[in-house]
């Protein structure tokens, strides 16, 4: 009986290697929107830490800097509410001349942590107006906190020294939360930064947030 021949399939590549395929890596390239949002968080977040530092710094000065607090800027070891409570208590043990304006804008303000948790909200987190309008909210708040804080140590200078505030400073400082534009913020701190350098720089400590 004739043997049949059996076709055996030979592979032209050498025992042990794969062939060439596509790259084992592959980087997923963000769209512009999706940066956009990230940029956006992440101004939602520095805006509540420049909000928080201020309002410690405002209680540090209350207080002759008596209280010990973790350090400016980070969650620390108070709530912003907290804080918040402290700043009224401190203001009133103080006999703060603006206690009204103070208290609304403390009242405001604690809305802040609940207004800063946006960003973990689904719809919102992907909504970039509303993140904008988050940003301007708590540059809002810290506007008018920074405002009152200036105006009050200014005050202070001037009953002990016999001067007068300058009016343009003064004018500034004096800017109710229900005023002051979320734009306002750079001017407020730059004009009251320049004043309160010159005449005295404990006021500076209060005023200048801390590089992130």
């Amino acid at each position: 009986m004739p043997s049949r021949s059996t076709v055996r399939p030979t592979s032209s590549a050498p025992t042990g290697r794969r062939p060439k395929g596509p790259p084992s890596t592959i980087v997923a390239v963000k769209p512009v929107s999706e940066r956009g949002r990230a940029e956006l968080i992440r101004d939602v977040v520095d805006a509540y830490r420049r909000l928080y530092g201020s309002v410690q710094r405002f209680v540090l000065m209350l207080t002759g800097d008596q209280l010990n607090f973790a350090s400016v800027g980070t969650s620390g070891s108070h709530s912003l509410n907290q804080l918040l409570s402290i700043l009224a208590e401190q203001a009133r043990t103080a006999a703060f001349a603006r206690l009204r304006d103070l208290k609304a804008s403390i009242e405001e303000a604690r809305s802040a942590e609940q207004v800063r948790d946006a960003i973990f909200s689904d719809a919102l987190s992907n909504d970039l107006a509303a993140l904008r309008k988050v940003v301007a909210e708590l540059e809002r708040l810290d506007t008018a906190f920074v405002g009152l804080c200036v105006g009050h140590v200014l005050d202070q200078h001037a009953r002990t020294t016999g001067g007068t505030t300058p009016a343009v400073v003064r004018r500034a400082a004096g800017r109710t939360i229900a005023a002051v534009p979320a734009t306002a913020s750079v001017t407020v701190s730059a004009a009251a930064s320049t004043t309160i350098t010159q005449r005295k720089s404990r006021a500076e400590r209060t005023l200048v947030h801390p590089n992130d």
